[in-house]
C-alpha cells in the first residue's frame, strides 16, 4: 500500500502558508475510508489519523484553524506535508492506523506507553498432511498432536490466538492451571519424536500422545475445549464433560469416568472463582483515568456474564486531549491487534466518533459491536469497578515512577535548564486559591521533594484579610503568611520542631502558582515585600500549559509530551485538588452551621449528636419528631423547633 500525495509542498514551507497548493491537494484527496499522515519539515511523522471520508476530514483541519483546540492549532502550524493512504474498509483503516502509530510513535498521537509486542496464547488446529506431500510418521504425528504455546506474533496458520495479554506472568499461571484440567502436550518436538512418555504423563499433565495413549480425534477435541475455555465459554465445556462422564459410567468405563469427573470439578472450581458480572454475554468494560499527559486504561473482560480477568494499559501523549478523544484513540490501537472483539464495549462516556469505530470493530469481529455507556444497574457497577482498577493502577505506576531516582534526576535537571535555575529544585512548592463567588476562600500549599509529593508538608490557609473574589490579593496573603515563617538560608532546618516548622521552616528551591501573568506578578509583589525577590517563581497557565516568569517576559513553552511539564502539571493539579477539597468542606460546614444555629435550644453538643445520627441537615429535616427525640439530649420541644425551622 502506497502513500498518495497529489503534489509536493515546498521543502520546509508550512501547509497554511501555501493556501492555493493546499486547496488543490485537498481537492485531490480521495473521498473513501483511509489513513492520513502529517509530517514536519524534517519529514518526521507528527500525527496519524483515520477517517471514513478522508477528504472531509483533512479539510476540517485547515478550516477555521483559530477555532480549533490549541493542540490541533500547533499540529496544523507545524505540518509541512501530508499523505493519504486509501483503504478498502474501516477495519483496514483501523489496523493500518494502529500499525503506523506503533512504527512512528508520532508526537501528537495517544501512544501506549509500554508499546511492545504482548504475549498471545496459541492453540493450533490439528491437521493432516496434504496427500501430495509425503510425510514421515514422526511428522504426521507432530501435525496430529500439535503443542499449544506462547507467541508474540499473530500468524495466518489457522491456529486460534488468545490475547494480547499485558501480564505475561498471569497468563503463564493460567496455562499451568489449565493443563491440570486439559492435559495437552507440553514437550518440545525433539522430545516428542522419541516416542516415550515423560514425567508430565505420570503427573497427569499430558495424555501421552507420543505413545498413542490418545487418539488424534480425542486430542483434537481436547484442544477445542482449551480454546473454548480460553475464550471464556465454560458452559459448553462443562456440559460436554458431564455428558461424557455419564456415558463412561453407563458403559462401565469407571477409570475414564473418574478422570472426567476430576476435570469437571476442576473447571467448576475455576468458575466459582470468577466474579458474576450481571446479565450474560461477552463484553469488555473499560475504565479510564487521566493525569496531565499520561493516562491509564483498565479492561475487565466479561465472558458469559463472568469477569475473567483484568489488564491495564498505560498511555502517554494526552496533553490537550479530553477523556473521550484519548480513550477512542486507545480503543482503535488496542483492538486492531486483538484476536477477539467482544459484542459490547462498556465505556465511561460516549466517544466522538463512535459510529466509525463501531463499524471498524464490527468488520473485525464479523458481527455487530455495541459501544455503550450504562447509566444504572449491574453494568454501571461493573464500569465503576473498572474505573477503580484504572485509578489504582495509575497510582501504583506513579509511585513506581516517583521512586525511580535516575528518571527523577533527569526530569529535575531538565527543569533546571528550561527555567534557568542554578541547581535542580529539590523542594518545589505549589499554590492555588479556591472560593465560590468570593466566599469561603482558601489557599493551598503543596510540596514536592525530589519530584515526589510530600503530603506531610501540605498546608491550608483560610483567607482572612480579603473580601470578595480577589484571587491576586488572596494569593499574596497566603505567600505572606507562609514566608513569615521561612528560615533564612543559614538557619534552614532550625525551629522548635513543631508541625508547622517541619514545612514552613524550609525554604523552597522553586515556587509555582496556578495561573498566568497576573497571578505570578501578584505573587512576585508579595515576595519582593518579604525580601525574597530572588526566590525562583513561575506561574503555570492551564489553557495553553505555558510557564510564565515574573514581569513581562515571554512565556516558556515546555514540550507538551515531556515528563518535565507533567511534573509541573501534577504539582499544579495537586494544589488545585487540595484547595478545592478544603473549600468544599468549609462551604458545607457553613451551610450546616447557619441553618442549625437558627434553632432555639439547639447547642453545639446537640448539633453534633444530630449530625452523627443523621449525617446531613437534609436528613435531619426529613426525620420525624419521634426519630429526632430518639437522639440523646433532644427533647420534644427542641424536635418541634427543628421541624419548624427546617
Amino acid at each position: 500500500m502506497l502513500e498518495t500525495e497529489a503534489q509536493a509542498a515546498p521543502a520546509g514551507a508550512s501547509l497554511l502558508a501555501q493556501r492555493e497548493l493546499l486547496d488543490a491537494r485537498l481537492a485531490a484527496a480521495p473521498e473513501g475510508p483511509g489513513v492520513y499522515v502529517f509530517r514536519d519539515r524534517q519529514g518526521r511523522v507528527l500525527y496519524v489519523g483515520k477517517s471514513a471520508v478522508l477528504r472531509s476530514r483533512l479539510r476540517s483541519y485547515f478550516t477555521a484553524v483559530a477555532a480549533h483546540p490549541r493542540r490541533i492549532q500547533r499540529l496544523v502550524t507545524e505540518a509541512t506535508d501530508f499523505a493519504v493512504i486509501p483503504c478498502g474498509s474501516s477495519r483496514e483503516a483501523l489496523i493500518l492506523e494502529s500499525t503506523l502509530i506503533k512504527r512512528h510513535r508520532p508526537r501528537y498521537n495517544v501512544r501506549l506507553k509500554d508499546d511492545k509486542d504482548y504475549l498471545y496464547f496459541r492453540v493450533p488446529e490439528p491437521a493432516q498432511p496434504a496427500p501430495a506431500v509425503p510425510a514421515t510418521e514422526a511428522d504426521l504425528r507432530l501435525r496430529q498432536f500439535p503443542r499449544p504455546g506462547y507467541t508474540r506474533r499473530l500468524g495466518q496458520d489457522g491456529s486460534r490466538y488468545f490475547g494480547p495479554h499485558t501480564d505475561a506472568a498471569a497468563l503463564r499461571t493460567t496455562v499451568r492451571q489449565l493443563r491440570t484440567i486439559f492435559p495437552f502436550r507440553g514437550c518440545g518436538d525433539s522430545q516428542f519424536r522419541r516416542g516415550r512418555v515423560c514425567l508430565d504423563y505420570h503427573l497427569g499433565l499430558c495424555l501421552g500422545p507420543c505413545e498413542d495413549q490418545v487418539t488424534p480425534a480425542a486430542y483434537a477435541a481436547l484442544l477445542d475445549e482449551v480454546a473454548e475455555f480460553m475464550g471464556g465459554r465454560t458452559t459448553p465445556v462443562v456440559t460436554r464433560l458431564r455428558r461424557e462422564m455419564d456415558d463412561a459410567s453407563r458403559t462401565m468405563e469407571f477409570e475414564r469416568a473418574a478422570r472426567l469427573r476430576d476435570r469437571l470439578r476442576a473447571v467448576e472450581r475455576l468458575e466459582e472463582r470468577q466474579v458474576v458480572a450481571g446479565p450474560g454475554g461477552d463484553a469488555d468494560c473499560l475504565g479510564f483515568v487521566q493525569s496531565g499527559s499520561q493516562g491509564m486504561v483498565a479492561i475487565l473482560a466479561v465472558r458469559s456474564g463472568r469477569v475473567l480477568g483484568l489488564e491495564t494499559h498505560a498511555l502517554e501523549g494526552l496533553t490537550g486531549l479530553d477523556g473521550p478523544e484519548a480513550l477512542q484513540s486507545f480503543i482503535g490501537q488496542h483492538y486492531a491487534r486483538a484476536t477477539r472483539v467482544p459484542a459490547s464495549l462498556l465505556l465511561p462516556f460516549p466517544l466522538p466518533e463512535a459510529d466509525l469505530l463501531a463499524t471498524g470493530l464490527a468488520e473485525q469481529r464479523g458481527g455487530r459491536v455495541r459501544l455503550h455507556t450504562p447509566r444504572r444497574g449491574p453494568l454501571r457497577e461493573l464500569l465503576r469497578r473498572a474505573s477503580e482498577a484504572a485509578t489504582t493502577a495509575s497510582a501504583q505506576a506513579q509511585v513506581a515512577q516517583d521512586y525511580d531516582r535516575e528518571r527523577t534526576a533527569g526530569v529535575l535537571e531538565d527543569l533546571r535548564q528550561r527555567l534557568g535555575l542554578t541547581a535542580p529544585p529539590h523542594r518545589i512548592e505549589g499554590y492555588d486559591i479556591s472560593n465560590t463567588m468570593g466566599t469561603h476562600s482558601v489557599g493551598s500549599m503543596v510540596v514536592f521533594e525530589d519530584g515526589r509529593p510530600c503530603p506531610a508538608h501540605y498546608r491550608i490557609f483560610n483567607i482572612q484579610t480579603v473580601t470578595g473574589a480577589n484571587d491576586f490579593a488572596s494569593l499574596q496573603e497566603v505567600l505572606r503568611r507562609r514566608f513569615r515563617h521561612a528560615a533564612p538560608p543559614a538557619a534552614e532546618g532550625a525551629g522548635d520542631g513543631g508541625p508547622a516548622d517541619q514545612s514552613f521552616g524550609v525554604r523552597p528551591d522553586l515556587v509555582i502558582v496556578d495561573g498566568g501573568r497576573g497571578q505570578v506578578n501578584a505573587a512576585a509583589e508579595a515576595l519582593l515585600a518579604l525580601g525574597l525577590a530572588r526566590l525562583p517563581l513561575f506561574g503555570l497557565a492551564k489553557r495553553l500549559e505555558e510557564v510564565f516568569p515574573p514581569g513581562r517576559g515571554d512565556p516558556i513553552r515546555i514540550p507538551l509530551a515531556s515528563e518535565t511539564l507533567f511534573l509541573l502539571q501534577r504539582l499544579r493539579d495537586e494544589a488545585h485538588r487540595f484547595a478545592i477539597t478544603r473549600h468544599r468542606a468549609r462551604r458545607q460546614q457553613a451551610v450546616r452551621s447557619s441553618r442549625l444555629d437558627e434553632i432555639h435550644g439547639l447547642g453545639p453538643k446537640r448539633r453534633r449528636a444530630l449530625l452523627r445520627r443523621f449525617g446531613t441537615v437534609e436528613a435531619i429535616r426529613l426525620a420525624t419528631v419521634d426519630e429526632l427525640t430518639a437522639v440523646p439530649g433532644v427533647t420534644r420541644p427542641v424536635a418541634l423547633a427543628i421541624k419548624e425551622v427546617l
